[in-house]
């Protein structure tokens, strides 16, 4: 094998480092300084995005900050509308149990005067009919008419009679 011979050595020695020279200067001369013309350029790029990424994030958080800040207005705003309007209808609702109430006492009042009323004309209606039954019944026992005056007289001793007769018994 001629690698392994030793008489081959030095030509190959001397072209090893002509081949390695020759590539180095190449690599140091042609392709290192547009790799690193690219690696800058690229590291240009990727920093540039990186300091937009950063700017983005602070609007970002700007943004956020500010409805967040929006967020609690609205929030305070509808916060301050429920109380509003809770306080709206509370004092209607008050309002309306005031005129009810009113209302009520109103019907109260009318009804007891109308009770009353009628009341009174049942007794007079209740008197009427009893000294027509006094006067009745009167005549049969003494068989004789007595006078309306007369009738009268013993009609109301009777009621106040009865009159007595029941405060007693209510007081009882």
């Amino acid at each position: 094998m001629p690698q392994f011979d030793v008489s081959f050595f030095p030509s190959e020695i001397f072209w090893t480092l002509i081949s390695f020279a020759l590539l180095f200067g190449l690599l140091r001369w042609l392709v290192l300084p547009r790799l690193a013309a690219i690696l800058d350029t690229r590291t240009r790029a990727i920093e540039e995005e990186i300091e937009q990424a950063k700017l983005q994030r602070e609007e970002a958080e700007n943004l956020r900050a500010d409805y967040q800040q929006q967020l609690d207005a609205a929030s305070e705003d509808a916060q301050r509308m429920f109380k509003e309007s809770d306080a709206r209808v509370r004092a209607h609702h008050n309002q309306m149990m005031t005129e009810w109430k009113e209302d009520m006492k109103r019907r109260e009042v009318a009804f007891r005067e109308e009770s009353e009323i009628t009341r009174r004309r049942a007794v007079r209606e209740i008197r009427a009919e009893a000294a027509d039954l006094i006067i009745e019944t009167t005549e049969k026992l003494i068989h004789e008419r007595v006078g309306e005056k007369e009738a009268e007289d013993l009609l109301n001793e009777a009621i106040s009679e009865l009159d007595t007769d029941g405060a007693k018994l209510r007081k009882h």
